[in-house]
């Protein structure tokens, strides 16, 4: 655990770069396709979409695999959604080592949760959580599989859709995602309840846990901004989604289906990935939506991605409270601290520049240039393209198996840099603050 300092940025930077290299020689086996063998560059987009939770394919998770490619990317899903730290420290307890506090500290932070837990007892309960709530899962899928496909076949779609729903993934061994089971009530819901589940983070859930044990436990500030902009994010989603939908996709279908199908688009498109109607059939209107919602993500120490709910709520609280005349930031009777503020801006800037430049690569990596009129909403797909992949949401408007060697080399570090976190990255390479550092005078600057 020395091998990198006191840096727990730089080792969870290392643990997610050895599963992708692990994942990307398994995925390149013989063993592990179906057909025709796997590249090294698709075998590393795919450990790399699996690692990092994005769902983005190359190749057909269903069909261009074999069994064994897929318990591959089911294990990398699981490795990458509850964090590769987790795992890592899990090990060295195991092994009797002795943690530092600076791997006590990556880990809580890794699972957001802001109490210097007992690192034992933490693991035990994030483990717990997780495989409870992916074997329910699993178990209310078989069910609904089991008349389509034989016991052993619909056991096994039923515990990867139930690991990839609650490390919000988005991987799926159906060619069309869930579009086949637009209809299906039951399938949509369970797999919506995992989404969100996994969304929460482990520190979220604790509370909730306690708070119906105790009855009397209070919840954090951070827990309830979580609850209150999830639940604000799929209303909204699921009403715009609605009407922007309701004189196209839904129009032939019932209100029931549009409801229920606005809801699941509300759901997965916060980091999730998985479809049940065709999202190149959506209005632009549409698109704009899953864009906002894939941009914000998750929660803190959650499987998602995004810049996180509770960084756009602080920006959103800073806004609103500045334009009320008052300095201070604060929400349910509680201050937010002047380092979360700074944390939240920082992140939202550094999410903008990332994207920006990201999707600069990706227009000049692709096809050669052509007129606007001419280019058949290339914009936009490749827009949508970059936002999914650093959101690790894995939506996607088909352009991802036809991306050429550039494209995905951009599209694999966009996914690396949403799933590792963009402060994770500049602790990791930032130096540590020099003694004796000069303070200058401050003076303002005119903004705005």
């Amino acid at each position: 655990m020395e091998l990198f300092g006191a840096n727990p940025g730089r080792k969870a930077i290392f643990y997610f770069l050895i599963a992708i290299g692990l994942g990307t020689i398994l995925l390149v086996l013989p063993i592990s396709s179906q057909d025709q063998p796997v590249s090294v560059l698709d075998a590393l987009f795919t450990s790399t979409s699996a690692v990092c939770v994005t769902g983005l394919t190359v190749i057909d998770t269903g069909h261009g695999f074999s069994r064994f490619g897929q318990v591959v990317i089911m294990i990398l899903i699981q490795l990458g959604g509850l964090g590769i730290m987790t795992f890592a420290t899990a090990l060295f307890i195991m092994a009797g080592t002795r943690l530092s506090f600076h791997d006590r500290l990556g880990l809580t932070q890794t699972l957001g949760t802001a109490a210097q837990s007992r690192s034992g007892r933490l693991l035990k309960a994030v483990i717990i959580t997780s495989f409870a709530f992916e074997s329910i899962g699993a178990l209310l899928l078989f069910f609904n599989f089991w008349g389509r496909y034989p016991a052993g076949e619909a056991a096994f779609h039923a515990v990867f859709h139930a690991v990839s729903a609650f490390c919000n993934a988005g991987f799926s061994t159906f060619s069309n995602s869930l579009e086949s089971y637009s209809h299906n009530l039951p399938v949509i819901g369970v797999i919506s309840v995992l989404i969100i589940s996994g969304g929460l983070g482990f520190a979220v859930i604790g509370e909730l846990f306690e708070r119906f044990r105790y009855k009397r436990t209070r919840l954090s500030l951070h827990t309830k901004l979580c609850l209150t902009v999830t639940a604000i994010l799929i209303v909204l989603g699921t009403i715009g989604f609605s009407i922007a939908e309701f004189d196209n996709i839904f129009n032939t279908h019932g209100i029931g289906y549009g409801l229920v199908n606005s809801f699941f688009q509300a759901v997965t498109a916060r980091t999730a990935g998985f479809n049940s109607v065709p999202q190149t059939h959506l209005t632009e209107v549409s698109l704009l939506l899953t864009i906002i919602l894939m941009f914000i993500g998750g929660c803190p120490g959650s499987t998602a991605g995004g810049i996180k709910t509770t960084t756009a709520a602080v920006i959103l609280l800073l806004v609103y409270n500045r334009f009320m005349g008052r300095q201070s930031v604060a929400a349910f009777r509680r201050s937010i601290s002047p380092d979360s503020i700074n944390r939240a801006l920082t992140v939202t800037l550094l999410a903008a520049l990332v994207v920006v430049f990201m999707f600069g690569l990706l227009m000049f990596a692709g096809e050669r240039p052509v007129a606007h009129q001419l280019s058949h909403g290339w914009f936009v797909d490749n827009l949508f393209e970059i936002y999914s992949a650093f959101g690790t949401v894995g939506l996607s408007l088909g352009m991802t198996a036809h991306l050429q060697v550039m494209g995905k080399i951009i599209v694999i570090v966009t996914m690396f840099v949403g799933r590792v976190g963009l402060l994770t990255l500049a602790f990791a390479m930032a130096r540590p603050p020099e003694r004796g550092e000069i303070v200058y005078v401050d003076e303002s600057v005119m903004v705005g």
